[in-house]
């Protein structure tokens, strides 16, 4: 009974000290050896260099647009010239008389007008009219 008694101590005095051993063995957190602060900057600096990425596109972006509206602008600016030296040209005195002679045919008063016609065209036989005859009363 001896020695089962002294088993039994052994076992309870052995008990305390495994207990102190794992507990010294016990990792505790230790913030300058964990990987947690070089994980959080990983994580900064990837958010970072995303948003500044996606910033300089759409920078990137607006800035071509602005040279193609740019380049629009001039040319609407060069249309615009155009069209104000065509619209002066259309209100010239000798452009309305050129319209006025070519396509409406009219001719100012003692002139006559003389119409070519294409060779081979058959041609009716029209009257002169009366000099005497005068509109009907």
């Amino acid at each position: 009974m001896r020695q089962l008694a002294r088993k039994e101590q052994e076992m309870f005095v052995a008990v305390p000290a495994e207990r102190a051993i794992r507990a010294h063995r016990r990792k505790t957190f230790n913030l300058s050896r964990s990987k947690l602060p070089a994980l959080v900057v990983v994580l900064l600096l990837s958010y970072l260099a995303f948003t500044f990425s996606s910033q300089f596109s759409s920078l990137s972006a607006m800035q071509r647009d602005i040279r193609n509206m740019e380049q629009e602008v001039q040319e609407l600016k060069q249309k615009n010239a155009s069209l104000r030296e065509e619209l002066q040209r259309v209100q010239s005195d000798s452009y309305v008389e050129k319209v006025a002679r070519e396509k409406l045919g009219l001719v100012k008063p003692g002139e006559t007008r003389v119409v070519t016609v294409p060779q081979g065209t058959q041609l009716k036989k029209i009257q002169a009219p009366a000099a005497n005859s005068g509109p009907s009363e």
